[in-house]
This record gives structure tokens, sequence and C-alpha cells, in this order.
């Protein structure tokens, strides 16, 4: 009875892990045949791009996607990847060849971690560069990562290097060589166990281009009570507005903090339109906080705004001097402008990196605006480009 008992308790415990785990198989299908087709091709990035989508599946990958992908790692230059897809194929299958590569690794490259500063990325060089496309690859490799995030994570061919202003060495071996590079107490760099890079921050961390673009509806209500002019007489205030449009935005972010989740400021001066029966122009400079946390990019704070419009139909409570049946107020034209302050907030999500230091986003905005009697609002859907926050993905 306990031993039943503790059998169930153990398959409950397990339940959230297998499901988590749940193999999407139709898609594994499709990326694996779309793997094979690219590596006919000899379109080793493609291929490489459908291997890392296969391990998002949660799949248990075949020996020959483990071998291609290894394939495409070998191009790509990057060797630790391409050494542990190799052994995982050799765990499903130890193929003389498979075992012969994972040996000549083994004995050709050493293990290596370069601990930099993405805010003041270090330069990796090697002076003797080796004649093998293999090995000339990997360190390329490795030297565009350092450049890219500061750091490096990987196999190295055996040899001289320098990353900063710190020599050191490279010999075969599955020890890991840490390499650290940046401010530590007395300055410089060091390798293995020294003293490591400090907390200080620079001043800018990353920076680059915003602009984004997309639909967008602006609403105003007429306010609830009568807007009284400097005489006392009732102001001219449009009815209930809203009306459909774009919005486009245009400025620059800066980040400010390199610990997550990653922190910065962005200023970008944007317009919103919305066209039909009423129509309404809308500048606005935007002040905003962001945060980067993984793909994600939200952006909140103040704005100032000038509103333009134009259309028919003002105020229930205006007074029109007469019989508002016989001149209604929904017939009476109205064209004026207006300004304040208000606020804007944005939820986006990276969707694709466009070179080292962009991003393509979609992103949803909204915000509000007051002239001090009146309310604007609005909200839109925008695609456009942000600023890359560097990462370590070697």
């Amino acid at each position: 009875m306990i031993r039943s008992l503790v059998t169930l308790f153990a398959l409950t415990l397990a339940l959230p892990q297998v499901a988590y785990a749940e193999c999407e198989q139709s898609e594994k299908v499709r990326l694996s045949g779309e793997l094979k087709k690219l590596a006919q091709r000899n379109a080793w990035s493609g291929v490489e791009r459908s291997y890392l989508s296969l391990l998002e599946t949660k799949c248990d990958l075949s020996f020959d996607e483990n071998q291609l992908g290894a394939e495409s790692a070998r191009y790509l230059g990057k060797t630790m990847q391409m050494y542990d897809r190799l052994a995982a194929a050799k765990e499903l299958d130890p193929q003389p060849q498979i075992l012969e590569n994972l040996s000549g690794l083994d004995s050709m490259y050493g293990r290596v971690r370069v601990k930099g500063d993405a805010r003041r990325r270090p330069v990796l060089s090697r002076a003797a560069m080796p004649f093998a496309p293999d090995e000339r690859k990997s360190i390329e490799w490795a030297i565009e990562v350092v450049a890219g995030t500061g750091s490096f994570e990987g196999m190295l061919p055996n040899g001289e290097y320098l990353v900063g202003e710190i020599a050191f060495t490279v010999e075969s071996g599955e020890e890991w060589q840490e390499v650290v590079v940046g401010k530590v107490k007395g300055g410089g760099g060091n390798v293995s166990g020294g003293s490591g890079p400090s907390d200080s921050e620079g001043a800018i961390n990353w920076a680059g281009l915003i602009a984004t673009a997309g639909p967008n509806f602006i609403m105003t209500p007429e306010p609830g009570n009568p807007v009284l002019d400097g005489s006392g007489m009732h102001q001219f205030e449009p009815a209930d507005v809203f009306a459909g449009g774009l919005q486009i935005q245009l400025g620059g972010e800066l980040g400010l903090t390199y610990k997550a989740p990653e922190a910065g400021l962005a200023l970008t001066i944007g317009y919103s339109g919305g066209f039909g029966n009423d129509t309404f122009h809308q500048m606005t400079g935007w002040f905003a906080g962001v945060l980067r946390p993984g793909e994600l990019r939200i952006a909140v704070g103040p704005t100032y705004n000038v509103i333009t419009g134009k259309g028919t139909g003002v105020a229930q409570w205006f007074d029109v001097g007469q019989d508002k049946a016989a001149d209604p107020v929904n017939s009476l034209r109205y064209e004026g402008w207006s300004w304040g302050g208000g606020a804007q907030a944005s939820v986006g999500y990276g969707l694709v990196d466009l070179g080292d230091s962009m991003k393509g986003i979609v992103e949803l905005g909204g915000g509000w605006a007051t002239d001090g009697s009146r309310s604007f609002s609005g909200f839109g859907l925008r695609l456009g480009i942000v600023p890359s926050v560097p990462r370590f993905g070697g």
C-alpha cells in the first residue's frame, strides 16, 4: 500500500514535466524535411536556423539531424556546438567517422571562456592564423562573437591569442580556461583565478534609432460640463470624436544599464492622424523609460502634445443662442487647436534581428493627453525598428 502511494506521488510530480516536454511532432517533421533540403543545396546558414528550430520542438533528434546540425556548425565556425551535436549523434550511433571527428577536436582545440564587458567590448585576435579552413572559421566566429557581445564561450584551435591587452594560450583538453577582460583591481585584466570585472557601468551601453509606423485610433469625448471662455460664454468644443488613421514615431534610445532587466531612456517625436467626418492631427514629444527583458521592450513616460482638429458637430451643451431645432449643434462646423501634457506606454516584442545593432519589432501602444478641459486618448499597433541590446549569444 505504501509503495503504491509513493509510486502515485512520484507520477503526479512527473506529470507537469511530461506536459512541458511534449514533442511538437508535426513541426519536427516539417523542419526535418526543410533541414535535409537545405543541406542538399549546401545552404548551411539555413540548415543552422532549421536545426535550432528543431531543438525548440522539444523532440528527440535523429542521428542524421544531429549530424547535419554538426556540419552547419562546422561551416559557421561554431566548434563547441559542432562538438556537442557530434556527441549527441554518437549516443545514437557511434560510427567510426563520428568518433574520429570528436577525437580530432579534442586533440586540436581547447575550451575557452572569455569574460568581457558588453559595454566596452575587447578585440580578440591571433597573429598567426592557421591554414586549415575549419580552424580559421572557428577563430573568425569567436572574433565576431567577442566583437558583438564582449564575451565568448566555446572551443578554439590550439595557439597564441590576444584579447584586449591580455595574451593567452589555448591548449587541447577538457578543462575550461577562463580569460577575464575589463576593469579589475590594479587595472588590466587577468587569466583564470584573478579579479573579475568591475561592477561599474558606462554612461551609454547601447544606442540606436527608433522608427515605427502603423494604424492608430484617436478618441476624444466632449467635456461633461460646459467650458467657458474669458468672457464667461460657452467655448466652442467638438462633440465626441472617434477617428482612425496612421501613427508614425521617430527617435532614439540609449541603454543605461546592462544588468537584467536592461534599462534605458528613449526620446521620440510622433504623429497621429485621425481621418473621416472629423480630422485630427496630433504631434507628440515622448520621453520614456525603457525596460528590455529578453525579446520584450516596455516603454512608459510623459508626453507633451499639440492637437489640431476640424469637423462637424459641437458639444451638446453649447449655447447656440437660438432654437437648437432650427440650428442643431451637430450641424455646426468647428476648427481649432489645443495643447497639453499626458502619458504614453507601449509593449513590444522583437521579431527578427536586422544585423548586429537593430531589431525588427511589433508593438502595441497607447496614450492619453489633456488640455485642461478635454482629454484625448489613442491606441495602435506598430511595426518598426529599435536598437538591439548586446547579449552573449555565442
